[in-house]
């Protein structure tokens, strides 16, 4: 914070409250003046309008102590400009007209009310420029404070020295004591200065509500509406012709009704500088302040011209604001509640509106956002949540006003998660812990007593609704589960039948291309061998020897394809035995690192060497590697393989992971196993498997 801040945080709290006293100073002298002139209506008249400027000063207090907000002190300078008015005004009725020549120095009284209304005037360029942050918009509109301050500097000294005649309300027509030839210039001047202040103030208004957003868009779009009517009713009063006084009628409704309505509205709609309290406070006060001293005159005044004896009527009155003080204390709280909080129901209102809603059939979707209506409707929460437990998590289910849910915690026992509110009613049905009711209520209305026993009345009927709200989503998420599980199954199956066939072909291949073809072939030789013994012994002897090597080519043929069918080494010596006698065979050299493994059930032994297997061809086939690296371990209670090799590898999310690793997941996965491949352009490829184990499986 600099120096100035430090300094300005300090002033402008303390020029609120210096203001406040002297409305209270200058409007006790006006009540004074009032009560001279012994007519009950002008004194029901001073009463109320000093109770509305005292209203408007505790308001500036209260907006100036909110960051110290300098819009504070425009609404405590306002207050004291009306109070010096009236007061001058009452001033010179009395030393003018009521009773001549009984008050000195009536000429500065009027003095003072010729300038004074003026100087009032020149706050509003200043309100919209500041307006509602008690800061300008940015620093390009710095020099229209500076041209605001010197021109309203100008403007005002103007009226106070041009020279001539005082021409104010019940005026003798004094002359100016201070009036000097230059006055009007001056006056002048700072008119045209304080006229382009204005509009370039009212456009920065407008900029500000352009680039502001959600409740501070909502807070300025009034007073910018009422601003450029105001500005456009002014214009017009300056065109010759009737409709001039129709513009100069429409600027003085702007001036005196609009302006103060559009504040009035952003104060109690859009919850500005967070004085709702104060207002329904006044609002109470005003209320029950009128009752009483319309009772008092009703009873003291209209019936005294009647019965002569004040002290019984004076005792009557009394009794009777005794009586009836309750009832209209009541009538007055619920009339400012629905002023400034809008319509509200009663607790019992609530507990009943509730009821409904737990009794009434919604979709499992629709009653957990009604209920957190209710309950920020009932309690005038600004934000209500319905935290709904699902197993070990506390999830955010719905909210007031909606929201997409987000956020939960994790949760051990029955003890409630750290959830950010005003209060959290916890939710429970038959001793268990179920959820929670969450209200957080805006900055200006704190949360009571009442409100926090309606929300635990309230988080007492939810237990129910909760119940039957977690019963349905966990059908939800079971339903969901099954579905994906029968999905994962048929493509599943689905895979295994393509592989199935795939399998067959590849056979049927092999079998046509290799052992028929060496069987045909000696079916054909021993014919031809048979034909030469007879002709020609020696040369049917030399095929006979062809004859054998062929034999031994068709076997060597048939025991690949038996090992690739079911090798009988996996049965008799395990999975490292029988990878080995097929990596042998291979034209990369291999290295097997199996130490540690033991004998496992022969479906999945046979599952693991296949899926090795497939990964081992695999990288033979495509990674174009100088070596590969099998392993097995036994960890974590879970029998674990890798295939690596150091080939050109290839990008997994780009290219997909392939038939290949989805066949080795389909395989394991009826073990509970799974497998991921692990590889990148130029590094290489990993295959990871992993198959759990029971302890009386391995041996």
């Amino acid at each position: 914070m600099s120096v100035v801040e430090a300094r300005r945080d300090r002033w402008v709290p303390r020029l609120a409250r210096l203001a406040l006293g002297v409305v209270v100073v200058v409007g006790t002298c006006g009540l004074t003046l009032a009560a001279m002139r012994r007519e009950t209506g002008v004194i029901l008249g001073a009463l109320a309008v000093s109770a509305i400027l005292i209203v408007f000063s505790l308001l500036g207090i209260l907006i100036a102590g909110r960051k110290h907000n300098p819009v504070g002190l425009i609404f405590s300078a306002l207050a004291v400009a009306a109070a010096i008015q009236l007061t001058a005004g009452d001033y010179i009725l009395r030393a003018n007209v009521t009773a001549p020549g009984s008050l000195p120095l009536v000429v500065y009284a009027e003095w003072v009310d010729r300038w004074i209304g003026a100087a009032a005037i020149t706050l509003l360029p200043l309100l919209f420029l500041l307006f509602p942050t008690g800061r300008i918009p940015s620093a390009r509109w710095l020099w229209v404070f500076r041209a605001w301050a010197a021109s309203a500097c100008l403007w005002v000294v103007g009226f106070m020295l041009t020279p001539g005649p005082l021409d104010v309300g019940n005026s003798d027509h004094a002359m100016n004591p201070f009036g000097v030839s230059f006055g009007s210039a001056l006056g002048f001047i700072g008119g045209v200065g304080l006229l382009v202040s204005t509009i370039a103030s009212i456009a920065s208004l407008f900029v500000r509500w352009r680039h502001a957003a959600g409740e501070e868009r909502q807070q300025l779009r009034l007073l910018v509406f009422v601003a450029g009517v105001g500005f456009v009713f002014f214009w017009l009063s300056g065109v010759p012709g009737p409709i001039s006084s129709v513009g100069w009628a429409g600027f003085q409704v702007s001036l005196l009704i609009g302006i103060p309505a559009a504040i009035a509205i952003a104060i109690l709609k859009y919850r500005l500088y967070d004085v709702d309290l104060v207002i329904r406070k006044t609002v109470v006060f005003g209320v029950l302040a009128a009752f009483i001293t319309a009772v008092y005159v009703a009873v003291v005044v209209g019936l005294g011209s009647i019965f002569t004896d004040t002290l019984v009527l004076r005792i009557a009155a009394t009794a009777l604001v005794a009586v009836a003080f309750q009832p209209v204390r009541d009538r007055a709280n619920r009339l400012a509640n629905r002023l400034v909080f809008g319509d509200r129901a009663t607790p019992y209102e609530v507990l009943a509106r509730f009821g409904e809603r737990v009794g009434e059939t919604y979709a499992s979707d629709d009653v957990l956002p009604r209920i957190a209506r209710v309950i920020a409707e009932g309690t005038a929460a600004a934000r209500s949540d319905v935290w709904l437990r699902l197993g070990d998590r506390f999830t955010l289910a719905a909210s007031w006003p909606v929201s997409e849910p987000q956020g939960s915690f994790a949760i051990e026992g029955d003890e409630l998660p750290p959830i950010d509110a005003d209060r959290v009613a916890p939710v429970g049905h038959q001793g268990e812990l179920l959820g929670a009711i969450a209200v957080t209520k805006p900055a200006s209305e704190p949360l009571t007593p009442g409100d926090a026993e309606l929300l635990d009345r309230l988080a007492e009927q939810a237990g129910l609704v909760l119940a039957n709200a977690r019963l349905t989503a966990d059908l939800e998420a079971r339903l969901m589960q099954i579905a994906q599980q029968a999905a994962d199954l048929r493509s599943s199956r689905q895979r295994i039948v393509a592989a199935q066939d795939e399998e067959r072909r590849r056979l049927e291949r092999n079998i046509h291309d290799g052992a028929q073809q060496h069987l045909v072939a000696l079916a054909v030789k021993l014919r031809l061998a048979k034909t030469a013994l007879q002709t020609d012994p020696e040369h049917g002897r030399r095929m006979l020897g062809e004859i054998s090597d062929e034999v031994d080519a068709a076997l060597d043929t048939l025991r690949s394809l038996a090992l690739g069918i079911y090798p009988p080494l996996l049965e008799e010596q395990g999975i490292a035995a029988a990878l080995a006698a097929q990596y042998l065979r291979s034209s990369l050299p291999v290295r097997m690192e199996s130490d540690g493994i033991g004998r496992y059930p022969i479906e999945l032994e046979a599952a693991v060497y296949f899926c090795t297997l497939e990964a081992l061809q695999n990288a033979a086939k495509y990674a174009h590697a100088s070596a590969i690296t099998i392993s097995f371990r036994e960890q974590g209670g879970a029998l674990e393989f890798t295939v690596t090799d150091d080939g050109v590898g290839f990008d997994p999310g780009s290219n997909g992971t392939g038939t290949g690793i989805q066949g080795i997941r389909d395989r394991i996965s009826v073990f509970g196993g799974d497998a991921e491949i692990e590889s990148s352009p130029g590094l290489g490829t990993t295959v990871r498997g992993r198959v759990p184990l029971l302890e009386e499986v391995s041996r």
